[in-house]
């Protein structure tokens, strides 16, 4: 039986590689011995992914603007008044029946309709919650660390409610140790609890990855829960990065929207990453790469349905209890939590965008080339979630209680997914010339070839539109620019969009098929923790949600 499944999952980790080299030498091959099936099939594609930007913009406008619009409700309010429902239905309507825009109009309607399907006997006491926020770390710097313990500080939360643990690795040497020992002195009293836990190096069944770490911890938090007599499901577990400033409004909304969710056991709670920290201090093609991931994240909040965890997210701790912690053994901690819950629960699990911000750093090295490689391999990192598809269609096989309706859903996007980021932005870039340069004279002189080039510029120049609608949208979200920058560096934050096929090749395609080819070829990643570096040093304020720069 063991074997058995050994076989099936390792067919499932060849399948990938397989599906992304067959397209990749498939495509050279078909434009010498069949151009006219291959120029047909690139009009079909880039048809394809012309309607697909379009998509993606109308859901990066939808996101931005639902961000926009809960940065100006008072969540802290909302809890207050989640004691009498009735009356906070009521103050919903009429903030409706008064509201100044659509925008508005829309949100209320959304939350009369959310808080009408709370079940009567759903404790909606918010006084009862707790958030633990685990946040690991191994060699990150003093200044990294501070900024995001800072910004929990500054929530708009109870800190008597909050509950921080410094998961510290014990291979980050004495540098590590020293940097939460000063941590731990000066916020040890900010919350209800500041707890620093060493996790022990080479423990048995570990991999050196995250999710060792932040399991040790939550393992510790759950016994010091059992001491103080408070129920898991009154707990909320945050697992951030070590780079993670949190808005400060964001526990408040996660409260509320725990709250009201329809089965808060059953959910993920995934806010907008935004990797700006340091966004000014980074090359251009860094910068390109930072924005562009931010606004895959807002796209993916508008379709619910694909929403996936990732990076720094919320949930249940009786779930994460339940499910038997994060692997201890795996690089995509984020993500397969997820998959753990949804096979957990048979299906029945979702992850719900929670619009409010977390700002992360972009990658920077301490030296251009340092910066690239770093960005490589982070890039390289996410794309090792392909490693999913051999855990995830296992266990639809052997799980007959998920619906079948799912299991292909969920199987399909996934597989899209990473063969699409293996493979589109190459088949873009070169596809389309592959049958004239390849197809000879069995090609060069048929109608086909003749209007190849005319349809693909067509396509592709009104595809273009959407690539300068993501550039409007990348400037109303960079936080203020450092006084020690000029204008100029706003400039050239149009610029940096000139190298935008350059990034989605070699800083897209590459590390996926690199992931893709290492998973097939079975030599198995270990762990990179991406470098965080800071020129410039990022101040919390009290007062405002968005982060700012010293100097």
């Amino acid at each position: 039986m063991t074997a058995k499944k050994d076989s099936i999952t390792r067919f499932f980790e060849i399948v990938p590689g397989i599906l992304t080299w067959a397209t990749l030498i498939g495509a050279p091959l078909f434009s010498y011995f069949h151009p006219a099936w291959v120029a047909v099939y690139i009009i079909l594609f880039d048809l394809y992914w012309f309607l697909k930007a379009g998509n993606v913009a109308i859901h990066l406008m939808h996101s931005y603007r639902n961000l926009k619009t809960h940065e100006k409700i008072d969540w802290r309010d909302y809890l207050s008044k989640l004691s009498d429902l009735e009356k906070f239905k009521n103050n919903l309507r009429l903030c409706f029946t008064q509201a100044s825009s659509r925008k508005l109009r829309n949100f209320y309607q959304s939350q009369m309709e959310r808080v009408e399907k709370i079940p009567a006997n759903r404790n909606l006491d918010a006084s009862r919650i707790y958030h633990l926020i685990i946040l690991p770390t191994y060699k990150e710097s003093l200044q990294v660390l501070e900024s995001s313990i800072a910004s929990c500080v500054a929530a708009d939360y109870s800190k008597e409610k909050m509950i921080v643990i410094l998961a510290v690795e014990e291979r980050g040497g004495a540098e590590t140790a020293e940097n939460a020992k000063l941590l731990s002195e000066k916020f040890g009293s900010a919350f209800y609890k500041f707890i620093t836990v060493v996790h022990p190096d080479g423990l048995s069944g570990e991999a050196k990855v995250k999710g060792a770490n932040i399991t040790y911890s939550a393992i510790k938090a759950q016994k010091l829960f059992d001491e103080l007599k408070i129920p898991y499901e009154d707990v909320i577990v945050s697992a951030f990065d070590s780079d993670t400033i949190a808005s400060k409004n964001y526990f408040a909304h996660l409260t509320y929207d725990f709250l009201t969710a329809k089965k808060p056991l059953q959910t993920s709670y995934q806010p907008m990453p935004m990797f700006l920290n340091n966004i000014w201090d980074t090359p251009a093609i860094a910068r390109v790469i930072a924005v562009s991931s931010s606004f895959w994240q807002l796209v993916e909040a508008s379709r619910p349905d694909r929403l996936v965890t990732f990076s720094s997210h919320s949930m249940s701790f009786k779930t994460l209890v339940d499910v038997g912690f994060w692997r201890k053994d795996l690089i995509p901690d984020d993500s397969h939590i997820f998959w753990q819950c949804f096979a957990h629960f048979n299906g029945d699990y979702r992850a719900q965008p929670l619009f409010t911000t977390l700002y992360m750093d972009a990658v920077l090295g301490e030296s251009y080339f340092g910066t690239l490689v770093a960005q490589y391999k982070q890039k390289r990192r996410w794309a090792w979630g392909v490693l999913e598809i051999s855990m995830l269609f296992p266990e639809f096989l052997r799980n007959k209680k998920i619906p079948l309706w799912k299991k292909l859903v969920y199987g399909e996007r996934l597989v899209e997914g990473h063969y699409f980021w293996a493979t589109a932005s190459l088949l873009i870039a070169l596809l389309g010339w592959l049958p004239l340069l390849l197809g000879g004279d069995r090609f060069g002189q048929s109608v086909l070839a003749v209007n190849l080039p005319f349809m693909t510029k067509i396509i592709m120049t009104v595809a273009t539109f959407f690539l300068l609608f993501s550039m409007y949208v990348n400037m109303v979200i960079l936080p203020p620019r450092p006084a020690k920058y000029g204008k100029l560096k706003t400039l050239s934050m149009l610029l940096q969009w000139v190298f935008s096929p350059i990034v989605s090749s070699i800083f897209g395609s590459l590390p996926a098929i690199d992931a893709q080819t290492r998973l097939m070829l079975g030599k198995y990643m270990e762990f990179y923790v991406t470098p965080k570096f800071r020129k410039t040093k990022v101040e919390i304020s009290s007062e405002q949600t968005t982060i700012n720069y010293a100097g």
